[in-house]
């Protein structure tokens, strides 16, 4: 999409500068040297680099391309550019962006056109006549996604379904995208605040372009596995060309068969859905890591459609979802490891539509905002509050917990973070072990415990899950991570965080020490199974 749009940006312009030029009356003779000038100092204000230089090229030739009276020139401009361009820079027969930019100047070329004129005669006949440009605005993006979609094989080995739509909703945006940023790159010169102003009519459109390719780029499905190498590339390119050959018979059949083609699809959709859309949450499910974000969300059964959920996530719906999705009628208790909103932020959702029986903390209660808010929401259903330390037990149901941590304050670090309830936790046969956000200081202190405590270490000796601290964060003693990992251990993470998690540092220490490790942010809710041939670990996608 970028090679395209970059290429789009040029024609805008130029376009932009012709069209100026005709306003003010410059003879036709003049008006290709106006847009020249502007061409060259488009690029010097985006820097001569050679992605830059090849965009500027490209755009020039689709704009000549684009219009009747030149159009025939296109396709020996470009053939003459891209020879002048190797011999300019060889190298360039190797690069990847050359290869996307030439390609889809060809199909700007090739099949805008037609494909736009297509468009046009198919859509009411007074809005393909009062606006000719609709046709070729649709065509462009489809275009050059098709023409470039063997080329991006190689790079990423999928082939991306909804990067036709996504270049659909945001082609409207080019436009004033790249004319509100060179509107005021040509005020600064002028008034550096005026820009400033002028610059908000690029930037928002600019905004609104990444949010939706963020948007896009999260769609469930919306890349198909495809094989890498020149082979997957031949393999679409040769698919693509069928398809375009072959369109009018395509198109004659889906519209005299719509029920065997809608058969078609609907197979083809229920192939390509993994099974666990439908047979999610897995039966004799024991332990739930919900996927509730950049924060954390556990789920242990204590009994049928009773559980015992550890902190809440930051927000009530993703906790209150998973609870729901596992059949959750009864909390038997709510621990919450410590204050801090990624951990208790959800407790709202853990109430809504189930009953809380008891309510278990951290003893640090900071922040001081957040434990008012958990407080008061207590009161209000009336839930008892006791806190957890070092030492202590609990049964509920099917689930019993041994409290490891805090067994005292710890000033140094995150006070909250490092006061995070640490609890080693059975329920049937799944023995697991949650350790909150606990930092590098209250590792080094639960490591001490153990060697004087061997009873500690011993009950290591059957560990099925670990729930790593603090989502993967590098701030961790590697001595205790090392000690308490297990054969299956999760990073509850949300996906593209701020914060860097999971480290690759943390995930190193886990491989050492033999963990398989599994992503909240890329497998959603991962549950400890009692199958019957033991436990075992899936994952929703």
């Amino acid at each position: 999409m970028s090679c395209a749009v970059s290429g789009s940006n040029v024609a805008v312009v130029l376009a932009c500068a012709i069209g100026l030029a005709r306003v003010l009356g410059l003879p036709r003779r003049w008006r290709p040297w106006v847009a020249g000038a502007l061409l060259l100092w488009f690029v010097a204000l985006a820097r001569p680099e050679p992605s830059v230089i090849r965009a500027a090229t490209m755009g020039a030739i689709g704009l000549v391309g684009m219009r009747r009276s030149t159009r025939a020139a296109g396709l020996p401009v470009l053939a003459a550019a891209i020879i002048a361009l190797l011999c300019v820079d060889p190298w360039l027969c190797r690069s990847y962006g050359f290869a996307l930019s030439s390609l889809a100047t060809l199909g700007l070329l090739v099949l805008v056109r037609p494909w736009g004129d297509a468009v046009n005669r198919r859509l009411p006949w007074r809005l393909g006549r009062r606006h000719p440009w609709l046709g070729p605005g649709l065509a462009l993006p489809v275009a050059a996604h098709v023409m470039c979609a063997p080329v991006v094989v190689l790079l990423q080995g999928e082939v991306n379904v909804v990067g036709i739509l996504a270049n659909l909703v945001v082609a409207p945006l080019v436009e004033p995208a790249t004319l509100g940023g060179v509107a005021a790159a040509l005020v600064a010169l002028v008034d550096v605040r005026v820009a400033s102003w002028i610059a908000w009519t690029g930037g928002v459109p600019a905004e609104i372009i990444a949010r939706t390719a963020r948007v896009f780029a999260d769609v469930p499905y919306g890349a198909i596995p495809w094989p890498d190498g020149p082979l997957g590339a031949w393999l679409l390119a040769g698919l693509s060309l069928l398809v375009l050959l072959a369109w009018p018979w395509l198109a004659h059949h889906v519209t005299h068969h719509l029920v065997v083609v809608a058969a078609l699809v609907a197979t083809a959709a229920g192939a390509a859905v993994p099974t666990t859309v439908v047979t999610w949450p897995p039966d004799r499910w024991r332990v739930v890591v919900c996927d509730v974000g950049q924060g954390d969300a556990i789920v242990v059964r204590s009994g049928p459609q009773r559980a015992v959920l550890v902190d809440t996530g930051p927000d009530p719906g993703p906790v209150d979802s998973c609870l729901d999705r596992l059949g959750v009628a009864i909390l038997d208790a709510v621990v919450l490891s410590h204050f801090h909103a990624d951990h208790a932020g959800g407790l709202a959702g853990a109430y809504d539509g189930r009953r809380v029986e008891r309510l278990l903390t951290s003893p640090v209660r900071e922040p001081a905002e957040q434990v008012r808010a958990v407080e008061d929401l207590a009161a209000e259903h009336d839930t008892p509050v006791s806190d957890l330390v070092a030492g202590d037990r609990f049964s509920l149901g099917e689930a019993s917990a041994t409290v490891w941590w805090p067994a005292r304050r710890i000033g140094d670090g995150s006070v909250p973070n490092n006061a995070s309830v640490v609890l080693s936790i059975r329920t049937g046969e799944a023995h697991a072990m949650f350790t909150g956000d606990v930092e590098a200081e209250a590792g080094r202190a639960i490591v001490l415990r153990m060697r004087r405590d061997p009873a500690m270490a011993a009950e290591l000796d059957d560990l099925d899950l670990l729930k790593t601290p603090h989502h993967g964060s590098a701030n961790l003693d590697e001595e205790f991570l090392t000690a308490v990992a297990a054969p299956e251990a999760v990073v509850s993470v949300g996906k593209d965080n701020d914060y860097g998690h999971p480290t690759p540092g943390h995930l190193a220490v886990l491989g050492r020490a033999g963990s398989r490790v599994h992503r909240t942010d890329e497998c959603g809710d991962v549950a400890l199974v009692d199958g019957d041939g033991g436990l075992r670990l899936v994952t929703a996608r």
